[in-house]
C-alpha cells in the first residue's frame, strides 16, 4: 500500500484549488456485508459531514473527495488521490492536514465495502504512511472502536491536550464506538447520532470557549457527550465514542471557523431547553440551549425551529440571509404546548360521539344526537370542525311529526385550565339544514345559522381521550312563515383519536 501512495501520487494531475494543505476523503456506504440490513442514513451522512468541511473547515472543494457508495477500491484509489494533494500541496511550501471519513457498516475485520472490506491495520497504515503534518481519521460504524482498540466505555469525554495546528505532527483516530458497540441511527435526526453531533459540534456548539472556532478536542467533547447522551434511553443503550491521539506539538487543530459561515443564528440563554433546527439541504440540528449564548454556524435560508423543554414545546420560524448574524426570539410555549409536556393532547386528534342536541321548536325538549369531527392545534387556539346529526319526532299540541336536522360548524378554543385533563372554551358558528315530515305526507325543509359558546373538558382514556362537550347559543331559522331566533344546545360525549 505504501509503494502504491507513492508511486500514483507522482503521476496524478491536480488543480490549483488542490494544492491547500486541508485535504479530505470522505465516504458513505450504506450496505455493508451479506446479511447485514442496509442503512439509512451512512450516505447522507457523508454528504452532510462533506458539506460541513467544505463551508468551515477551510477544506476547497476540489481538495474533498465524497464516495457515496463506493468500492473498497473505489476508496483505496480515493485515498491515494488525496496523498497525491498532500505531497503537492506540501512541495508549495502548505502545511497539511488529511482528514479521512467514513460512515458506514464495519466489524472486527474492518470497515464493509459489500462484501469486500478495507482493514483497520490498512486504514492505520495509509495513515501513518502519509507525508502530511497531521492525520485524522473518522469512522462511524459498529465496532468502530477496534481502530481506536479501546474496549468499553472511556470513563469521560474530557481531553485535557492540546492538540496543535502550525506544528502538528502525528495521527489522531476517532470511532463513533467502543468495541463490541453498535452504531446508531436515528429517523428523527435523519442520521447516526454520532455524526449528527460532529456536524453540530463543527457548526459552533462545539465552541466551548467562544473564540469563534472549533478545534479537534472542543468536537470531540461535545460530540461525545451528546451521543452518550441521546443513545442511554434507546434500546440498544448507551454509544461511547472512543480516541487515539497520538500527537505533538503546541496549538489546536482547527476543524471549523465560524467566521467563514453563510450566516449565523444567536441562540438565547435558556438552560434545559433543546432546540430543533430543520433548514436548507436536509440539515437538521439538535442543540443544547445553555447558560450564554451559542453561536451556529449555517447555510442561508429558511429554519423551522423547534423547543423542547419542561415547561412545554414551542415552535418558530426564522430566516437567515446570506451573511447576516440574526438572534432566535426567545420562544415561548403556547398554553396547549404546556399542557401537553404534562400529557395533554396531540396537536391533532379525530373525533366522534354521541349526546342530545336541542331543537328550538315548540313541545320539543331535546333529540338523540351525533357528532364527528377533527381538532387541530393553530398556535394558541385549537379549531375544531365539526359534523351535526339529530333526529326524533317531536310532539306539539296533538301533533306528532319527524325531524332531522344534518349540519356543522367551527369552533375556536382556548385552553382555560388543566395539562393531561383539559378544559377548553371559545365559540361556535355553524349552520344546518332541518326537515319535517307531518303524517299526512306533507315535507317541509329550512336551513339554519347558530351562534354560540363552546366549552370542553377531556382526559386521558387509554390511548384515547374521552371528552365532555357542550355548546349553547342561538339559531336562526324559518318557522310558521317567519324568521324566529331560538335558544339551543347541544351536550355529547366524544372519543378523540390523536393523531
Amino acid at each position: 500500500m505504501r509503494r502504491l501512495l507513492a508511486t500514483l501520487a507522482l503521476t496524478l494531475p491536480l488543480s490549483a484549488a488542490a494544492l491547500s494543505g486541508r485535504v479530505a476523503v470522505v465516504a458513505g456506504m450504506n450496505q455493508g456485508a451479506a446479511g447485514r440490513p442496509k442503512l439509512w442514513f451512512a450516505e447522507k451522512d457523508a454528504e452532510r459531514f462533506e458539506r460541513a468541511l467544505v463551508e468551515l473547515g477551510d477544506f476547497p472543494p476540489d481538495g474533498v473527495e465524497l464516495l457515496r457508495g463506493p468500492t473498497a477500491a473505489t476508496f483505496r484509489e480515493a485515498l491515494v488521490r488525496a496523498e497525491a494533494r498532500v505531497q503537492a500541496a506540501r512541495a508549495s511550501g502548505e502545511r497539511t492536514l488529511l482528514l479521512v471519513f467514513y460512515s458506514g457498516h464495519a466489524g472486527a475485520g474492518g470497515l464493509e465495502f459489500g462484501a469486500d472490506r478495507v482493514g483497520y491495520d490498512e486504514l492505520r497504515a495509509a495513515a501513518a504512511n502519509s507525508s502530511a503534518e497531521a492525520k485524522v481519521v473518522v469512522v462511524d460504524a459498529c465496532e468502530a472502536g477496534a481502530l481506536t482498540q479501546v474496549k468499553g466505555a472511556r470513563a469521560e469525554a474530557r481531553l485535557d491536550f492540546a492538540l496543535p495546528v502550525d506544528e502538528v505532527r502525528g495521527t489522531a483516530f476517532i470511532a463513533s464506538t467502543a468495541v463490541g458497540e453498535a452504531a446508531q441511527e436515528s429517523a428523527a435526526i435523519g442520521g447516526s447520532f454520532f455524526t449528527h453531533h460532529l456536524e453540530v459540534a463543527i457548526r459552533g456548539a462545539g465552541d466551548a470557549n467562544g473564540d469563534g472556532q472549533v478545534t479537534l478536542a472542543e468536537a470531540f467533547r461535545y460530540t461525545s457527550q451528546a451521543t452518550v447522551s441521546d443513545t442511554s434511553a434507546t434500546r440498544t443503550g448507551a454509544q461511547h465514542p472512543t480516541y487515539d491521539f497520538r500527537m505533538s506539538g503546541r496549538g489546536d487543530v482547527v476543524l471549523a471557523d465560524l467566521r467563514r459561515a453563510e450566516a449565523r443564528l444567536l441562540v438565547p440563554v435558556d438552560p434545559g431547553a433543546l432546540y430543533v433546527l430543520r433548514g436548507p439541504r436536509g440539515l437538521t440540528a439538535e442543540v443544547p440551549a445553555g447558560a450564554t449564548e451559542l453561536a451556529l454556524a449555517l447555510p442561508a435560508g429558511e429554519y423551522a425551529v423547534e423547543r423542547r423543554a419542561r415547561n412545554g414545546r414551542a415552535l418558530g420560524q426564522v430566516t437567515l440571509g446570506r451573511g447576516e448574524t440574526r438572534a432566535l426570539p426567545q420562544l415561548i410555549p403556547t398554553r396547549y404546548e404546556v399542557a401537553r409536556s404534562k400529557g395533554g393532547p396531540l396537536p391533532t386528534e379525530i373525533w366522534v360521539g354521541a349526546g342530545l342536541q336541542t331543537t328550538g321548536l315548540p313541545g320539543s325538549l331535546a333529540l338523540p344526537g351525533f357528532r364527528l369531527g377533527l381538532r387541530r392545534e393553530v398556535g394558541p387556539l385549537a379549531l375544531v370542525v365539526h359534523a351535526d346529526y339529530a333526529v326524533g319526532d317531536v310532539t306539539e299540541r296533538a301533533l306528532t311529526y319527524g325531524y332531522t336536522r344534518a349540519g356543522g360548524g367551527l369552533s375556536a378554543l382556548v385552553p382555560v385550565a388543566g395539562g393531561r385533563a383539559l378544559l377548553e372554551g371559545g365559540l361556535d358558528l355553524g349552520g344546518g339544514w332541518n326537515s319535517q315530515s307531518l303524517p299526512d305526507g306533507r315535507h317541509f325543509e329550512t336551513g339554519d345559522l347558530t351562534a354560540g359558546l363552546a366549552l370542553r373538558g377531556s382526559m386521558p382514556l387509554g390511548p384515547l381521550r374521552a371528552a365532555l362537550d357542550l355548546t349553547g347559543g342561538a339559531k336562526i331559522f324559518s318557522l310558521d312563515g317567519g324568521r324566529v331566533v331560538r335558544p339551543v344546545a347541544n351536550l355529547s360525549l366524544l372519543l378523540l383519536y390523536g393523531l
